[in-house]
């Protein structure tokens, strides 16, 4: 009987402490700032076809956080997203394709000695070529099977190929003595590294005019072949250059 009195007072203590120890921290919680007054917010339902950017609402097919959407600014001018050449804003495409350059060479005679080769003849095949495989020792086979036959049996043939120049050797009287003739601007001019066989190196001991951001045309004697400089891969395709042809104003 005395256990269960004991057990009995001590557990109202217990309940005791626990209720003074509520009152103390809500006695210790006061509130911060002015209560709120007015009528309560009222919930906006946004369409599910539109996108929140800032303050303005724009529907999902004009969302200007797209890279290809139109934006109208403060005054109501669209805003297009492209790029600028030669000072004229020409916008890219849904792709994100690069700007074409307009071709303005001269056509080619009709009778000339020369085969125009255009760079997706030369560079449609996966070519994977590296130094510590391919470069100390030559292997006729494992190149075979590389570069395809009807490429290395244009060696000595007389071709036009149409590209941009990048030169790699100039005189001291700003003539060009070497350089790489690539496919686009975007391998020329901005850094992206072409393929193994995306380019021509062009030989021109007599040295050609500089004609950079523009279509030219390389006309010479072709050779496809493996160059190394030491463990620097030179390129495929060269060309001892008969002469280049720019662009017809």
């Amino acid at each position: 009987m005395l256990l269960k009195l004991l057990t009995f007072l001590f557990a109202l203590f217990i309940c005791s402490c626990e209720r003074e120890a509520g009152q103390k921290i809500t006695e210790e919680i006061s509130i911060v700032g002015d209560p709120i007054e007015g009528e309560p917010i009222e919930l906006v339902d946004i369409d599910a076809n539109e996108t929140e950017v800032g303050t303005k609402f724009y529907k999902n097919d004009s969302n200007p956080m797209s890279p290809n959407s139109d934006i109208k600014n403060d005054i109501g001018v669209v805003v297009e997203e492209g790029v600028v050449v030669d000072g004229v804003p020409r916008p890219d495409d849904a792709n994100g394709s690069p700007v074409t350059i307009e071709n303005n060479l001269p056509p080619m005679d009709e009778n000339s000695e020369f085969e125009r080769m255009a760079f997706r003849d030369l560079s449609n095949f996966n070519y994977d070529v590296n130094w510590e495989r391919d470069g100390k020792e030559f292997d006729f086979a494992s190149y075979s099977k590389r570069v395809p036959k009807r490429l290395r049996n244009k060696t000595g043939a007389s071709v036009a190929v149409e590209g941009f120049m990048l030169p790699t050797v100039v005189d001291e009287n700003n003539k060009v003595k070497e350089f790489l003739l690539l496919p686009d601007q975007m391998s020329c001019c901005f850094g992206q590294s072409p393929e193994a066989n995306g380019w021509v190196v062009v030989s021109a001991n007599d040295g050609v005019e500089v004609l950079m951001d523009q279509i030219i045309r390389a006309t010479g004697t072709l050779t496809v072949e493996e160059r190394w400089d030491e463990e620097f891969f030179v390129g495929l395709f060269h060309m001892d250059c008969k002469e280049i042809t720019g662009p017809s104003l």
